[in-house]
C-alpha cells in the first residue's frame, strides 16, 4: 500500500487506539518531575492498563540534556496479551524546522550483531534521544529492550505489541520498530504512528522495508508542516504506507496555522469523525475538537514524500 484516504480500508479500531495511546504518552510527562511518570494524568484505553514506562535523555530540543519520560506501556487486561508501545512526542515539535537533518547517523540496533548496511542514515536527532543515556540512566533503547524481554519471559507472553507515537515519538517508534526486527525477530509486532518526521534516508526505508516483517502504517495530515522533513533535498525520506487525512485551523490563519495542523488532539478528532462518517472520509468544516475550538476537515490530497 502506498497511500491510502479511506479509513474503511484499514483497521480502523486500531487506528482510534493508537492515537488515544499517543495522546497518553504526552499525559504522562510531569509538569515538576519530567524524568518520572505522571501516573495520575494517564488514562489508559478501554481494555488495557498502565503498566509500565521509560525515560530518555532530551539531546534535541532541551538546552541540557535533561532526563524525561518519553513513553508508556500498556497491556491488555486479558489474554491474549497484548502490549502497547506509546513514544511522547515534544511540544516544541515544530522546532524541527530548525533542527532537523543535520549530520545523519548509523542505524545501530541493540543487538550488535544484527547487519545494517553502511549506507543506511537516521537522522540525528532522534538517534541520539533513542540511543543515549546520560551515565546514571540507561540508554531509551536500553529500557526499551529489556521491558521486551521482561515482558516475553514473564506468564503474560506478549501476542502482539503495538508500537505508536506522534510526531518525535512517531519517529522514535519506528526506529524501535526496526530495531525490534533486528534484535527480536521472534516477536510479532505493528507500527502505527501519527505526524511524524522523516526517520532516515532511502537506503534507511529500502532496509526497513526489506528486513522488518512488522507492518507499519503512517498517519498524515496533508497540510502538517512536521512530515515534510527533514526535507527530501537532504536525502530523507518516508515509509511508503500511509493513511492521509486533511484538517487546518478555520480561523484567518487556516492553513498558515502550523500548530493547529500537528495537533495530536486534531489528528484523533478527524480520524474519530472519519471512522464515523458511514463513507471513510471526513468532510466537515467546522469539526469542533475541543469546547473552544473547531478546525475544517476536507477530502486528503495526495502526500509529498
Amino acid at each position: 500500500m502506498a497511500s491510502e484516504n479511506d479509513i474503511r480500508k484499514l483497521n480502523a479500531e486500531r487506528i482510534e487506539l493508537l492515537i488515544e495511546c499517543s495522546i497518553q504518552a504526552y499525559n504522562a510527562l510531569s509538569e515538576t518531575q519530567i524524568a518520572q511518570c505522571a501516573v495520575d494524568k494517564v488514562t489508559a484505553p478501554a481494555g488495557f492498563e498502565l503498566i509500565d514506562s521509560w525515560s530518555g535523555v532530551d539531546s534535541l530540543f532541551g538546552r541540557e540534556k535533561t532526563v524525561e519520560t518519553y513513553g508508556v506501556v500498556f497491556r491488555s487486561r486479558s489474554a491474549p496479551w497484548r502490549y502497547v508501545f506509546a513514544f511522547r512526542g515534544t511540544d516544541s515539535a515544530l522546532d524541527m524546522l530548525d533542527d532537523c537533518g543535520v549530520e545523519p547517523q548509523a542505524f545501530v540496533p541493540f543487538e550488535s550483531d544484527a547487519p545494517v548496511p553502511d549506507q543506511v542514515r537516521v537522522e540525528s536527532g532522534f538517534n541520539d534521544i533513542y540511543r543515549s543515556g546520560n551515565g546514571s540512566v540507561a540508554a531509551m533503547q536500553t529500557q526499551l529492550f529489556a521491558l521486551v524481554d521482561q515482558y516475553q519471559h514473564s506468564s503474560q507472553k506478549p501476542s502482539e505489541i503495538y508500537i505508536t507515537g506522534h510526531s518525535l515519538g512517531g519517529a522514535l517508534c519506528q526506529l524501535f520498530t526496526l530495531d525490534l526486527a533486528l534484535s527480536r525477530p521472534e516477536i510479532s509486532a505493528e507500527n502505527i504512528n501519527f505526524a511524524s518526521p522523516r526517520v532516515g534516508n532511502k537506503a534507511f526505508v529500502e532496509f526497513y522495508g526489506a528486513h522488518s516483517h512488522h507492518p507499519t502504517l503512517r498517519v498524515v495530515n496533508v497540510h502538517d508542516a512536521v512530515p515534510h522533513l527533514p526535507p527530501t533535498e537532504l536525502g530523507f525520506r518516508h515509509h511508503p504506507s500511509a493513511y492521509l487525512i486533511a484538517f487546518h485551523a478555520t480561523d484567518i490563519l487556516g492553513k498558515m496555522d502550523l500548530k493547529v495542523a500537528h495537533s495530536s488532539d486534531n489528528y484523533q478528532a478527524v480520524i474519530r469523525c472519519a471512522t464515523r462518517s458511514g463513507v471513510g472520509s471526513c468532510n466537515n468544516k467546522r469539526l469542533q475538537v475541543a469546547e473552544r475550538l473547531t478546525i475544517c476537515s476536507e477530502l486528503s490530497a495526495q502526500e509529498d514524500h
